[in-house]
């Protein structure tokens, strides 16, 4: 879809039209072209791949890569973030955790088409526009972290007004051995990240923002970088309070951050996994392909970031046994939301857009209402718009 589809049109191909028109056409042939870059050289990988999937996937070693992958790579997360801050955090603690991560790719992109989930989410050609998105929050963040320099100063300083930074130290156990302290971290900053995302869904104005995370029609490795600039600097400015409150040592927050980053290519991952007991520890492949479902039902579930530990305390966790997530998945009442990387950007401020899906919501309701043909839970999604 080029972008001036992804755009609001006037009816009446009026000179607005045109308009929208010339000013995406930069940014349709730059997506082309950013799409044809990521798509081109992979695509005849990816059919050899595909036609020796049929064998692999009912292969021993399938089988225990399915088991087994996630608890490797989040164990060696953790290994070699102690291994990069052992001297201090430096350029080479950054560029080993840069090289770490692109080894995660390489690894799971090609295991994807070995063992999929579901095929039906192999032939999607939206990895161009995540790219691109993923591109986006680096100049994006260059400049939002000018405002964030003055807020998080003045945010801190109002806290240390309070609590000296002795004090706030004080509170951090750093008698602990540094892998119990990275689980402590990740359990305490998951409680704050449950709140934040639990909010984007349940109030109308911030699932603008986060519903550029869930227009995805497919789950797989590298997506989980979908996600609007603006989503990011809020929730960047509500960490700044835990974050001065708690006072973890900085090795443990970066070892930490490098395993929730494993964490999150495996829970937006396409592949055949099978976690077990660990889909009711982790926020996992499973339990998170129900969030990202169409109907209120299921997708107001399952917010734990890393951790689905705040999920279970507060009764939003969601695992129905003997059942499968629907390979169905996106922005209910929302068939007509962008795909294109200036229409996701542009997304949250179309209003049309979002007048559309109210109507679409109530009209559904009242039918649900008047025929009883299905429970309002079971409606797409509409606590989330």
């Amino acid at each position: 879809m080029g972008l001036e589809q992804s755009m609001s049109r006037p009816s009446d191909g009026s000179w607005m039209q045109r308009a929208q028109a010339k000013a995406a056409a930069p940014f349709d042939f730059i997506e082309r072209m950013v799409v044809r870059g990521v798509s081109a050289p992979v695509k005849p990988i990816w059919r050899r791949l595909d036609a020796y999937s049929y064998k692999f996937e009912n292969t021993l070693i399938a089988r225990i890569i399915a088991v087994g992958l996630f608890p490797l790579l989040l164990v060696s997360a953790v290994w070699t973030g102690l291994l990069a801050v052992e001297n201090g955090i430096g350029v080479q603690a950054f560029a080993l955790a840069f090289f770490f991560m692109i080894g995660v790719g390489v690894i799971m992109a090609p295991l994807e088409r070995l063992m999929p989930w579901t095929r039906e989410w192999l032939e999607q050609d939206d990895a161009g526009v995540d790219v691109l998105m993923f591109l986006t929050v680096i100049p994006a963040g260059a400049l939002i972290s000018v405002a964030k320099v003055f807020v998080t100063a003045s945010l801190v300083g109002l806290i240390h007004t309070h609590y000296t930074p002795e004090t706030i130290k004080a509170f951090w156990p750093t008698a602990l051995h540094p892998v119990l302290q990275v689980v402590l971290l990740i359990v305490v900053m998951d409680f704050f990240r449950y709140w934040y995302h639990r909010w984007m869904h349940e109030v109308p104005f911030m699932w603008r923002w986060h519903s550029v995370h869930h227009s995805s029609t497919r789950l797989y490795w590298f997506n989980g970088a979908r996600s609007h600039p603006l989503e990011g600097f809020v929730q960047d400015m509500i960490w700044v309070v835990p974050y001065a409150l708690i006072q973890a040592p900085a090795e443990i927050v970066f070892v930490a951050g490098l395993a929730s980053r494993v964490i999150g290519k495996f829970q937006h991952t396409a592949l055949n996994t099978r976690h077990g007991f660990m889909e009711y520890i982790f926020s996992g492949p499973m339990n998170h392909r129900y969030h990202h479902a169409k109907s209120a039902e299921e997708g107001n579930t399952n917010y734990g970031g890393d951790i689905v530990l705040w999920d279970h305390l507060f009764g939003t966790f969601y695992l129905p046994k003997g059942k499968e997530p629907s390979s169905d998945i996106g922005c209910g009442y929302m068939p007509d939301y962008p795909r294109s990387w200036l229409g996701l950007m542009m997304a949250p401020f179309r209003i049309q857009l979002w007048r559309d899906a109210k109507a679409r919501k109530e009209a559904a309701m009242k039918e649900a209402e008047a025929g009883d043909t299905m429970p309002v839970a079971a409606i797409p999604t509409g606590a989330r718009e």
